[in-house]
């Protein structure tokens, strides 16, 4: 009986109270994963000056829960503005950019602080290059045909996918001639809409900013609706086919 109580007692004595962690594969001790949320930065063109943009710069974090502080950042390490966002909506800062600033100031980062603790930080926006000095390319045109109430239409919408604003369009025939223009806000497209006429014409589209020009290829445009005159003169002939063909109906019927 001693035997077996000095036994329970060497049992309890080497055991101990205090939680251990536990050890995962290769002996290391799990870990609960650290909380990290990624960071977007953007900007748009909102208004385009002689020497001068109006831009809105944007940051995100979706999965950060809200509030989410958010600090937009310079490229001398500065911290140019600050805005706390109270719901999953983005960050928007404005600013006013001239064309004598140097490329290192228009550089610029956002960083997202959420409630947890968990800090993020984008990537570098470089704007100066993107604001100033860059072609227009990839023009795209789509041609579609309309069947409305007022009769057959033809809508071209016209777009680049890159390019320095502010960016002319111009739709353009064969000849050379320019029939309408449009300049639109920057980042959307310009959309031409004109009724058909009785003839088939070739038409292209024309992007055009400070630093190069770029077309689209010619597309044919059909003809839509006869004219009035023509189908007068079309309703009459087959009036008259008609005629012509019920008088020799009936004069092989009364010959019988």
């Amino acid at each position: 009986m001693w035997l077996l109580l000095l036994l329970c007692w060497a049992v309890l004595a080497t055991s101990s109270f205090s939680v251990e962690p536990e050890v995962g594969e290769g002996g290391g001790a799990f870990r609960l994963p650290e909380v990290t949320h990624e960071t977007f930065i953007a900007y748009k063109v909102l208004e385009v000056f002689p020497r001068g943009r109006r831009v809105v710069i944007t940051c995100h974090s979706p999965q950060a829960p809200p509030p989410v502080t958010y600090s937009l950042w310079g490229g001398q390490g500065t911290e140019v503005a600050k805005k706390v966002v109270k719901t999953a909506d983005p960050a928007s800062f404005s600013i006013n950019v001239t064309l004598k600033s140097r490329p290192d100031l228009l550089t610029y980062s956002c960083q997202a602080a959420s409630p947890e603790g968990a800090h993020s930080a984008s990537t570098k926006l470089q704007m100066y290059w993107e604001l100033w000095t860059k072609p227009v390319s990839q023009l795209q045109a789509n041609f579609t045909l309309l069947d409305r109430g007022s009769g057959p239409r033809v809508e071209i919408s016209c777009q680049v996918s890159s390019g320095s604003p502010p960016i002319t369009y111009s739709l353009v025939g064969k000849d050379g001639t320019v029939h309408t223009q449009q300049r639109p806000n920057y980042g959307q497209p310009a959309k031409f809409t004109f009724a058909l006429t009785n003839k088939s014409t070739r038409l292209q589209c024309q992007a055009e900013n400070d630093i190069s020009v770029q077309f689209s290829p010619f597309k044919l445009v059909p003809p839509g609706q006869l004219p009035q005159g023509a189908v007068v003169v079309l309703g009459s002939s087959l009036i008259s086919i008609a005629a012509v063909t019920c008088w020799l109906l009936a004069q092989a019927w009364w010959t019988r």
